[in-house]
């Protein structure tokens, strides 16, 4: 069996295993991301600061602040110095699901380095950032090389 069939074996089950940890939630994982970042970040949050922090595009990030603003987990307020923006304000209900959510992701890492040991959860941190930044830095190279859509001859695009 070759190396990378196992790899991707591997890494399936731990992707399966840590997403079963955050199955409960009343949200989407993508959204509770996003609402990780507005809980626990000092604002003040606008969709578009969300969207870089995130490193995901204004739509997607406006689509979950619809969702989350719909299951009452955030509040939008007018800025008085430009009536254009809009601060993304969390509510009690949403810092409520925060310090659960933390909570319960804490006793999980805190059960992987019981299982593992110190020194391995460290190496395995280290080893998912670096494969982390890899990707990243990959999947940017590709959207930079294929750029915006080229027109055709026959007026359509490639």
């Amino acid at each position: 069996m070759n190396q990378f069939f196992m790899a991707n074996a591997i890494l399936s089950v731990f992707s399966r295993n840590y997403i079963e940890m955050r199955r409960d939630l009343p949200i989407r994982p993508s959204e509770m991301e996003l609402l990780d970042v507005i809980t626990q970040k000092p604002g003040p949050h606008t969709p578009l600061r969300l969207s870089e922090q995130l490193g995901v595009s204004k739509s997607m990030i406006t689509a979950h602040l619809t969702s989350l603003m719909k299951k009452g987990y955030v509040t939008r307020e007018q800025w008085t110095e430009d009536k254009r923006v809009f601060h993304i304000l969390p509510t009690g209900k949403a810092l409520a699901l925060a310090v659960r959510v933390k909570m319960d992701m804490d006793r999980q890492m805190e059960q992987l380095v019981e299982g593992m040991g110190q020194e391995d959860f460290e190496l395995l941190m280290r080893l998912t950032q670096k494969a982390n930044r890899v990707l990243s830095a990959n999947r940017k190279r590709a959207a930079e090389q294929s750029g915006p859509p080229q027109p055709m001859e026959d007026g359509g695009v490639e």
